[in-house]
């Protein structure tokens, strides 16, 4: 009897995830932590309802949509679930509410106190893992409320057999569910991920047409213009000079722009040689320690040296130069960027930190798209373009970050045979 109502709590268990895989496929609606606590927490109360009731206990799978909301939608929405889990527990069983709200703040904690770890892991594999792990904690709970509560109403040696046996079929019943869930959580996220890259990359290849199209044209003139301004220059005094000098900054601005568009849809990857980071990043610090004075800033480097890369120079340069100042101009008068050179899983990883205001969740999501800039004056092409030559060099750049605390910027790149060789010595 308690193998077929946990039959029944599976599909109410999956109900749910076909619900957050029709939002997902509707990209205007919104999948906020309290719409999707909300609909979990409907799945819990379902499978409370239709629960086994023995040895004055309620057996079934409200905590697999309590361990998903927390995981993958955040603390909020895992309140939400768990609120909606203590009114119908009230509701059906309130005479053992002395047993039932401490185990259900238990298995809420659980989730939550790993949840952190739960987000740095990139591999599915190790997040259902972690999820697998879940399930055994909150059947560890189960258990000993279970045993406790039957101590205490002295039925602790009946049946012990059949106890036995149901909370082994329980936990493996509840291990295997919520597996099994959570694999279909982490593909409907890849597709998800996989409609959002290709909805970029359309973006960004319509938009790369479009700017070689205009790029012969709008240079042509900018040419002419840049040589008769030089032309002009030369034979001028005084306050026209600086003009004329301000004329051709903005028209070497133009250029870079135009040359920024173009790099959108193919960052121009030259020839690769073999290079020290390192030593790339001191340059770096050089270039731009006057800037950093200028505005007040400190910078604190960490480097590990011998870290050899194949790549093109001066696109890294471009890329590298563009975050670091990105990060001074963040971190603001009186405030510190960190710089760290580290081998992270036998790559070279570069992580810059500032401890400017840093960026909500919302922000978070958007950097990296055109026309998406904190600053006052911007465009965040310049964010694009790092984004598109780091990745054009088969690394990766992701960006963390928390307001009022700061952001950090961590970009990985593929190790050169000998750096890589010494990595694993």
């Amino acid at each position: 009897m308690l193998v077929d109502k946990l039959l029944v709590n599976i599909f109410l268990v999956f109900v749910p995830l076909l619900v957050y895989s029709a939002l997902s496929d509707h990209r205007h609606k919104k999948h906020t932590p309290l719409l999707m606590g909300g609909v979990l927490g409907v799945s819990s109360v379902l499978c409370l309802i239709f629960s086994y009731i023995w040895y004055g206990l309620y057996w079934d799978l409200r905590y697999v949509p309590l361990i998903l909301s927390v995981l993958y939608f955040g603390p909020t929405a895992g309140l939400m679930n768990v609120t909606l889990m203590i009114m119908a527990r009230m509701y059906v069983g309130p005479e053992s509410m002395v047993v039932g709200l401490p185990s259900m703040m238990l298995c809420y904690l659980g989730p939550l106190l790993v949840r952190k770890k739960f987000m740095q892991l990139k591999s599915m594999l190790l997040r259902v893992g972690m999820n697998m792990v879940m399930s055994i904690w909150i059947t560890g709970v189960m258990l000993i409320f279970l045993l406790i509560h039957s101590w205490i109403n002295g039925r602790l040696d009946e049946d012990e057999i059949e106890l036995v046996r149901s909370i082994l079929w329980f936990g493996v019943i509840q291990f295997l569910s919520i597996g099994a869930s959570s694999f279909w959580m982490e593909f409907s996220l890849e597709r998800e991920e996989m409609r959002r890259k290709i909805k970029y990359a359309e973006h960004l290849n319509t938009l790369g047409e479009l700017a070689a199209s205009m790029a012969h044209e709008v240079r042509n003139p900018l040419t002419v213009v840049k040589g008769f301004l030089q032309m002009v220059q030369s034979g001028l005094e005084g306050k026209n000079r600086r003009y004329v000098a301000l004329a051709l900054a903005e028209v070497d601005r133009a250029e870079r722009i135009i040359s920024d568009y173009l790099n959108l849809s193919r960052p121009q990857i030259g020839n690769t040689e073999r290079m020290d980071l390192s030593g790339m990043v001191e340059q770096i610090v050089l270039l731009l320690k006057p800037m950093a004075t200028k505005q007040g800033v400190r910078l604190y480097t960490e480097l590990r040296n011998e870290i050899y890369i194949h790549t093109d120079r001066n696109q890294l340069l471009q890329a590298l130069i563009h975050v670091t100042k990105n990060a001074i101009e963040a971190a603001e008068d009186g405030g510190r960027v960190y710089i760290k050179l580290a081998i992270q899983e036998e790559q070279a990883c570069l992580s810059i930190r500032d401890t400017g205001k840093g960026m909500s969740q919302e922000h978070l999501e958007r950097v990296g798209t055109l026309f998406f800039s904190t600053k006052e004056v911007g465009t965040g092409l310049g964010t694009v373009v790092s984004f598109r030559i780091i990745e054009a060099m088969n690394g990766s750049i992701r960006y963390e970050s928390e307001p009022g605390v700061g952001t950090k910027v961590v970009i990985l790149l593929p190790l050169a045979e000998e750096s890589l060789l010494a990595a694993e010595g």
